[in-house]
């Protein structure tokens, strides 16, 4: 007689069922033994899954936009850093770029930081209490995590985590960007709550500090001599937004051209010039000054190489933006905000206080970040007024991240800073590929806006993603050949390494 199986709710369960006595029955001899057999083989040879290289990346940047309306956009960053160090920490040994020896000293500047945040500089309010830890707490956060992103970035092989792959990654961050640009502009008083904001108490969610940062705002309204609007989604500020932008847009050129963008290719050219229509309408002066130096680094080094084809390109790109702002109502928005450049005066009054009080009062340390300033820049008795409603300035130490790390961690601490910097863009200058010369153009981009915008978000994690992928393209020689616990690496290492916490001792 044919065996017969038994109709059964469990049919098509796992085998591993069939060992739990759960699986469906069967009648007729010599099943089950075979079944349960072929079970045990595959339980044997079970392997946990492993998630793919770089998914902290991946899940940062294609989720942001739901990072962002929930509320989390800003910690993003922050928590992807979590599971980045505990990849660096599984290595048997930690490579380190050339220079990084000044980049430990900023961040030992910065953590020293915290034995002067109580000092009151001349022409600042007074203060106490341990509030001032908060915000401390919150940049030096920022600061590992970067620290993090750009050792992630530089000791993953490129077999686990392509520069193309990253590339898409930022590049798609960028679209997101021109997309919350638009929406911006276009809708700019469409109430928009975040989830954070549902979900927390009242008390909590009323505190300025953080307040603000779990707020999806769609656009400032502001008063720069004439009312306008600014785009600010999916960031926090306006000139947020114009920061990131500059720096995402190397990324998107290095993924939609070239020989592995695809079909990316072919609409390249569309997109470039759907994305420009919101530079113009956020009335970012820093990212406009920011392009332009970019366009000129980008086209004298290849003036240089020799690549006139190339350099044509970006001239043709520039003359098309010309064109562009001549042919539309874009050019008349130029124009008005060159005429009211309402901020240049506090702006300007900010930037030589922070360095002429760092300078003479704490030159080494700084004073561990910003401090409210006394008065107004026309009197000591007060702030804003309905006289002067833009009289209250923003705190010494912001409105450019320049003068965050000259106030805030002193003279020597931002030395300490540009030491790195230089030193990464001078070894990236060595590269002579077209993606050398972009990443190059973000750290030139990150450098020029440095007095306007305050970076220490996402800004400088960009920042270090692009000084990790430049790392992987550096001709220095080999220094120490990096091994981790699965296999010998396969391509040349650069700089020095060192062993992680896991190493046997």
């Amino acid at each position: 007689m044919t065996p017969v199986e038994t109709a059964s709710p469990w049919r098509g369960t796992a085998d591993a069922d069939v060992l739990a006595g759960t699986g469906p029955t069967t009648v007729g001899a010599g099943r089950a033994p075979h079944l349960v057999a072929r079970a045990r083989r595959r339980l044997a040879s079970h392997r946990p899954v492993e998630l793919l290289p770089g998914w902290p990346l991946v899940l940062l940047f294609v989720g942001y936009p739901l990072w962002w309306i929930g509320g989390v956009a800003v910690f993003a960053p922050l928590v992807a850093a979590v599971p980045m160090l505990g990849y660096l920490l599984a290595l048997r040994h930690i490579r380190l770029p050339s220079g990084f020896a000044l980049w430990l000293l900023f961040l030992a500047w910065a953590t020293a930081g915290v034995t002067v945040l109580w000092v009151q500089p001349s022409g600042t309010l007074a203060v106490a209490g341990l509030d001032r830890l908060v915000p401390f707490g919150y940049r030096l956060a920022w600061y590992a995590a970067v620290t993090v992103v750009l050792l992630y970035v530089g000791n993953l092989r490129r077999s686990q985590l392509s520069d193309q792959r990253v590339y898409r990654l930022l590049a798609w961050m960028f679209l997101v960007t021109v997309v919350g640009g638009y929406i911006g502009y276009l809708a700019p008083n469409v109430p928009v709550r975040s989830v954070l904001e549902i979900v927390l108490p009242a008390g909590v969610r009323s505190n300025d500090f953080l307040s603000v940062l779990i707020h999806p705002n769609l656009a400032q309204l502001q008063d720069i001599g004439i009312e306008v609007t600014r785009s600010s989604a999916p960031f926090v500020y306006a000139n947020d937004w114009g920061a990131n932008y500059g720096l995402l847009a190397p990324f998107f050129v290095l993924a939609w051209t070239g020989a592995h963008a695809g079909w990316r290719r072919r609409v390249f050219p569309f997109v470039a010039l759907v994305s420009v229509p919101p530079v113009i309408f956020s009335l970012n002066r820093g990212l406009w000054l920011g392009l332009v130096v970019v366009a000129i680094f980008v086209a004298v080094r290849l003036a240089l190489m020799g690549r006139l084809a190339a350099m044509s390109g970006v001239l043709g790109a520039a003359v098309l933006t010309g064109a562009l702002l001549g042919a539309t109502p874009l050019g008349d928005l130029v124009t008005e905000r060159f005429e009211n450049q309402h901020s240049n005066e506090g702006r300007t009054e900010l930037a030589n206080r922070a360095v002429a009080i760092a300078w003479e009062e704490s030159p080494i340390l700084g004073f561990g970040g910003s401090r409210e300033v006394a008065g107004n820049f026309y009197s000591i008795a007060g702030a804003s007024s309905e006289a002067c409603p833009g009289c209250s300035p923003p705190q010494i130490g912001t409105q450019g991240h320049l003068w965050l790390l000259v106030f805030g961690h002193g003279l020597v601490g931002a030395a300490w800073f540009f030491g790195f910097l230089g030193r990464r863009l001078v070894v990236g200058l060595r590269g002579t590929s077209r993606d050398a010369t972009a990443l190059c153009a973000v750290v030139v981009f990150y450098v020029t806006v440095m007095f306007a915008y305050d970076l220490l978000t996402l800004p400088t994690f960009v920042l270090m993603i692009a000084l990790g992928l430049l790392w992987r393209h550096e001709s220095e020689p080999a220094v120490v050949r990096f091994t981790d616990r699965r296999s010998a690496l396969d391509e040349p290492s650069h700089g020095t390494t060192v062993p992680s916490a896991s190493t046997p001792r």
